[in-house]
Parts: C-alpha cells; sequence; structure tokens
C-alpha cells in the first residue's frame, strides 16, 4: 500500500463518490423546472395586458389634451406620462437584456424557439457567476439598484401627498435580519437558471404595474365623466400572481381601461355577475386541477351620452401542483447520532415563512436561511424519517402542506483498523512495522467530514516463523513497549494479528468486525 498506489476497487469508488455528488448538485427535478417555465410564459402574458392597459391609459390622456389643449392638469398629465414610459422602458431594456444574457449562457432556448424551455435550466454556476463573481458582484448591485430607482423614479413623478397611493412590489432591499446574505443572493444564489429567468420576468411585469398604477394617479386629474379615448378593452390584473398551487385562491381585478373611480360598471364572468368596488370588478376562485384555466365575460357601462357600452374580455392563470424542494446536501440518506445537513425551500416563499418538521429526529437550523441539522439519536431503532414542509397560505393566512420527503437511516460505518501507516492486510515490511507507533480506528470513504473513532482496547498476537505465539491485550492508541518490542524483532515470514478491536464514536462503543492480519517480508 506504500507510494501512494490506488487499487482499482479505491477507484472506482473514488468515481461512484463523484458520480453521487454530481447527482445531487442535480436533484432538481425536471417537474419543478417546467413549473419554473410555465411561471415566465405566465408572466409575460400577464405583462403584454398590463402594457395594453398602460397604452391605452396614455392614449386617453393624449386624446384629452388634444380636445383641451388649455387644461394645465392635462398637459401635466400628459408630460409626466411620457416621462413614465421612459423610465419604464429604460429598465426593461436592462431587464430584457439581462435575461437574454443569463439564457444565451445557459445554452439558449430548445430547438432555438423564444417559447421553449431553456437548455440547461437547471445550471445554478453561470447566473452565480455573472452575478455575484464577476468583478466583485457589480453585477448583482447594478441590478438590485436598477429595480430601486425605477421604482422611486415613477413614484416621484407623482406629487408628494399622491405618492402613497401608489402600493408597488417593486422593490429589491436586502433584509437586515438575514444579514450579511444580500438581497441578490437570497433571491438567486443556489437556483437553477429557470427560477432567475422567472423571476425576472416578475421584476418586468412589477415595472409594467408599478407605472400602470403611476398613470391611473395622472389620469384622475383630467376633468370630464369619462376618459376620452376611442377604444375600450376590458383588463384582467392578477391581485396574487399566476402562479396558484392547489387549493389556494386566485384573485384579480378585472375592469374597463382608463375607468375613473367615477365610472360604475357592472361585470359578467362566466356568464354570472361580480362584486364592483369603485368601477373595478372584485374577482375571486378557489383553483382546482392542474393545467391552464380561462375564463370569459363583460363589462357593461354607459358613456357619458347615456349609451350602453358593452365590452368583452378573456383571460386565464395557470394552476400546477404544490412545490416543496428538499434536498440532503451531503447524501440521500441520513445518519444516526451526527448532524445531517438539509436544504429546504417553497418556490413563492422566504425561507422564514417555510416551516419543516420530521417524523423522526430533530430538525435545527443552521447558519444560512432554509438549511437544517436533522439529527437522530444513536438508539433509535427506526428505519426512515419523513420531513412534511408547510406553509402559511398568502391568500387566507392557513397552513398548508406542500410537500414531503423520506430519507433512510442508517448507522455510520463500522470504522477499519490501522496499524501505524499501515491500513489493510498482506504483506508488510519490517521497515514499516518499525515505523509503526499507535493503533488507528479509521472511517474509509465517508462522506461527512470530521467524525471519528477513538481506539479503547485491542488484541495483538505475535506468531514467529518458530515457537509459540505471544498475545497481547492494549488500550488506547498508543502500541505498549511490549507489543512494539515485538513489531522491532519481527523477522521474515512472521505473522502479526491486530483483532478484537473496539472504539468509541458518535454511536457509542463499537467492535470492529475486521481485523490486520500482516506477513513479514
Amino acid at each position: 500500500m506504500s507510494g501512494g498506489k490506488i487499487t482499482v476497487r479505491q477507484k472506482m469508488i473514488n468515481m461512484m463518490y463523484l458520480v453521487l455528488t454530481a447527482l445531487l448538485a442535480l436533484n432538481v427535478s425536471a417537474e419543478i423546472l417546467r413549473a419554473f417555465h410555465m411561471v415566465e410564459v405566465s408572466m409575460d402574458r400577464a405583462a403584454e395586458n398590463i402594457d395594453k392597459k398602460n397604452k391605452s391609459i396614455r392614449d386617453a390622456i393624449k386624446k384629452y389634451v388634444e380636445g383641451h389643449a388649455n387644461d394645465e392638469k392635462g398637459l401635466y398629465a400628459e408630460k409626466q406620462s411620457q416621462e413614465a414610459d421612459k423610465i419604464a422602458k429604460s429598465a426593461l431594456k436592462y431587464i430584457g437584456a439581462l435575461k437574454q444574457e443569463l439564457i444565451a449562457g445557459a445554452g439558449g432556448r430548445k430547438e432555438g424557439k423564444a417559447d421553449e424551455e431553456i437548455e440547461e435550466s437547471s445550471n445554478i454556476e453561470k447566473h452565480a457567476n455573472l452575478l455575484f463573481k464577476f468583478e466583485n458582484g457589480s453585477k448583482g448591485l447594478e441590478l438590485q439598484k436598477q429595480i430601486n430607482d425605477t421604482r422611486i423614479k415613477l413614484i416621484n413623478l407623482l406629487p408628494a401627498e399622491r405618492r402613497v397611493n401608489v402600493k408597488s412590489d417593486l422593490f429589491a432591499n436586502n433584509d437586515p435580519a438575514k444579514a450579511p446574505q444580500t438581497w441578490a443572493s437570497e433571491m438567486f444564489e443556489h437556483t437553477p437558471v429557470a427560477a432567475v429567468v422567472a423571476l425576472l420576468s416578475k421584476t418586468e411585469s412589477d415595472i409594467k404595474n408599478t407605472e400602470a398604477q403611476v398613470l391611473d394617479e395622472l389620469n384622475k386629474d383630467i376633468t370630464g365623466d369619462v376618459v376620452v379615448v376611442d377604444k375600450f378593452d376590458g383588463k384582467v390584473i392578477p391581485t396574487n400572481g399566476i402562479y396558484i398551487t392547489a387549493g389556494s385562491e386566485y384573485a384579480a381585478d378585472i375592469f374597463l381601461a382608463a375607468s375613473s373611480s367615477r365610472m360604475q360598471a357592472e361585470v359578467m364572468v362566466n356568464g354570472s355577475p361580480i362584486n364592483v368596488e369603485d368601477g373595478v370588478g372584485k374577482y375571486k376562485i378557489t383553483a382546482s386541477g392542474e393545467g391552464e384555466k380561462k375564463y370569459k365575460g363583460v363589462i357593461s357601462t354607459k358613456k357619458a351620452s347615456g349609451e350602453q357600452m358593452n365590452v368583452e374580455f378573456e383571460a386565464e392563470y395557470t394552476v400546477i401542483k404544490p412545490l416543496a424542494v428538499v434536498s440532503a446536501t451531503k447524501m440521500n440518506v441520513v445518519y444516526r447520532a451526527i448532524d445531517n445537513p438539509i436544504s429546504i425551500s417553497v418556490p413563492g416563499y422566504s425561507a422564514n415563512e417555510v416551516q419543516a418538521r420530521p417524523s423522526v429526529g430533530a430538525l435545527k437550523n443552521d447558519k444560512q436561511p432554509g438549511t437544517y441539522n436533522l439529527m437522530v439519536a444513536p438508539g433509535d431503532q427506526s428505519m426512515e424519517t419523513v420531513i412534511t414542509v408547510t406553509v402559511k397560505d398568502k391568500s387566507n393566512g392557513q397552513m398548508r402542506k406542500m410537500g414531503e420527503q423520506r430519507y433512510r437511516i442508517k448507522n455510520i460505518p463500522r470504522p477499519t483498523p490501522m496499524l501505524g501507516p499501515i491500513d489493510a492486510s498482506g504483506d508488510v515490511t519490517i521497515g514499516k512495522l518499525k515505523a509503526a507507533n499507535f493503533v488507528a480506528t479509521q472511517l474509509k470513504d465517508f462522506a461527512f467530514e470530521g467524525i471519528k473513532y477513538t481506539p479503547q482496547s485491542w488484541k495483538m498476537v505475535y506468531v514467529p516463523r518458530t515457537g509459540n505465539a505471544t498475545v497481547i491485550i492494549g488500550s488506547g492508541s498508543i502500541i505498549s513497549p511490549q507489543a512494539k518490542a515485538f513489531l522491532n524483532n519481527a523477522r521474515s515470514n512472521d505473522k502479526i494479528i491486530l483483532y478484537d478491536i473496539k472504539a468509541v464514536g458518535p454511536q457509542g462503543l463499537v467492535p470492529l468486525t475486521s481485523a490486520l492480519v500482516l506477513n513479514v517480508l
């Protein structure tokens, strides 16, 4: 075993360990990656609806100014609405370019089609390098600043007393409770690129929605019974997103584009009336079944002339299964008597909103949010533990089960004996025997670091080529003088046997099942 040589068996074990590590790094399922893509597509569709609404309001303001050229409020609203358009477009251009850069870095879209999934959708490294490592993370800080500056610029287009009316989700702030972790690290680090692109699509939607609220406030300053426009569109804006898990509530605002609070409308969805507040229909339904859900209806109101006006609309949302991502950070089993690192997350929820409970063992928070240590007692004879993940439903405040993961429970492998540098039975040189000054018990090929066993007692048999065998009983790691004398005086064709070894480790006193049988060369 000297000279740094590695056996074929050891090479195979090393290769299997590398494969296992790679598989653990890629344990995000295809279904979850597909769900992220569905979220991205749905977000982009919702953003298109908001785009149409924003354009119709700007057109209405422009139309009003054309008919009221001396109205100062109208001129002010038009100027600020055009500035809002510039600010939003600049931010959207930046986010769009970043998305394309991330997608290109992950192999582009499958088949080169814009609506397909990303080739390397599970990749977690390339965007991390761009956002956190390149130039000391300047790209991530630039993205964070772009988001916050865009919100401030848009809201500041309104008079100071009206700014509080804008309820924007366009925030990218560091959480002091999670310091030193940054916003960019929390949102994008250790996250597959499919999720990162979906989050950037949400940011684009938040930019447009913030612009929409600013335009709504500007539009309130225009006089007249109704907004002056030459085209009306029915608009549907989800108020709690379009990424809805089964059993959760889907909620949306349905209204006539460019309407004012003084316009009272009747809204029908799938033939049934819904509640209307200040001209805005409030639509809510409990999501059930998986897949794309469509609904349609009509908005009815009267123009200033008294003429009845009916505007039809259609909308959709996507229902997917509840998702919980649970992964062991070391391997796919947990071991008794030691801390087993576990990572737990639920898309759409922060780490402090997620609760996890094991059926066996104790789960304690680790240093980073979303990371835990699972401890199973040494004497526990259970063969399996199930970690159940729950969150508080944002629509009704009730706790909901998001998923569970089963883990097998095993004992830590028994250690193997060593006599000085000698760690395997077989032929041994006299020089190596003389260099042996201790007895050790080592864990070979075990993924966890820092797990040690200490020898407590052992026996050594010296069998000379001629004569009677002698048994020596020892304790601890240091070889006794009598045993050392046998090793120093050993001659060719003598035998040394180290056996009946007992060691203490995390699971208490453990007898070793193997012995060292050495033939002196």
